[in-house]
């Protein structure tokens, strides 16, 4: 076999052994990298925007509960307060110190002579309110004392009627009782002081009293406008007085991380002022 027999036979058996063999070439190499980085940025962009989207959404909503709780308690204390009978304790732009109600009763037997009443139908606190005020109904006005001594056994006082309902609890308090009639209704009122204070970095709305202090809503923003009140008389001006305020404007704003955001909530609360 000459030359080219052996070529022609290498070329056959080269091909022989190569058929049905594929791939890429280099240029389609690159142009499958280039496109799958192009989905796979598009991709990690898509999930980026969403994890921002979500936590955008969830601060919001941080903020708004924070914003509709403190309000709503503000609110609620404001609205029962009576600035005539000295309910606002003391009043200024970032804090405010009032007679919270607490508790309710029936007063079904009165001891004027030693002080004491003895209450059923009880609501609330009413058995742990040492040196706080009760609001007692009397036929020519509200009266208002402050409990004096740690709660007595029911036992020492009882209703003067047969067939009526068990003394539950009974209480001593400072000043007259007489007039007061069985079936008196008393409210009893803790003097709690609302203001931000800082903890961990943040401003929370708390709420203190001589003994403790309560975490209520957050965070505020920190940089004095986060809670601020402004007090108003019955003419629609503004006062300093506790016991002319007939309207209160209550602004809060909400802080939330990591962007920063803030949301801000004004509303007006007249307190009961009876």
């Amino acid at each position: 076999m000459g030359y080219g027999g052996r070529l022609q036979a290498r070329t056959m058996m080269y091909l022989r052994m190569h058929r049905g063999r594929s791939g890429f070439t280099l240029a389609e190499l690159v142009v499958v990298i280039v496109l799958g980085s192009v989905v796979a940025a598009a991709l990690y962009q898509t999930l980026v925007y969403q994890q921002r989207l979500y936590t955008r959404e969830r601060s919001a909503t941080y903020r708004h509960d924070a914003l509709r709780l403190a309000n709503a308690v503000l609110s609620a204390d404001l609205r029962e307060a009576s600035a005539t009978q000295g309910d606002l304790v003391a009043t200024s732009p970032d804090s405010l110190s009032l007679r919270s109600p607490v508790g309710f009763g029936i007063a079904c037997a009165v001891d004027s002579a030693g002080g004491k009443l003895g209450l059923f139908n009880l609501q609330g606190r009413m058995a742990s309110l040492e040196g706080d005020s009760l609001l007692i109904y009397h036929p020519n006005g509200w009266l208002l004392r402050v409990r004096e001594a740690e709660s007595e056994e029911a036992s020492s006082l009882n209703c003067p009627y047969a067939g009526g309902p068990p003394v539950e609890l009974v209480i001593r308090v400072s000043g007259s009782l007489v007039g007061i009639p069985a079936g008196a209704p008393v409210r009893a009122f803790h003097r709690y002081t609302y203001r931000l204070e800082e903890i961990r970095d943040d401003w929370w709305l708390v709420r203190t009293d001589a003994s403790r202090r309560e975490i209520l809503a957050g965070p505020f923003s920190g940089d004095g406008t986060g809670l601020s009140f402004a007090y108003f008389d019955a003419a629609g001006q503004t006062t300093t007085d506790p016991g002319r305020v007939a309207r209160v404007q209550l602004t809060l704003v909400a802080e939330s991380d990591p962007y920063e955001e803030l949301d801000t909530l004004t509303s007006t609360v007249r307190p009961r002022n009876q």
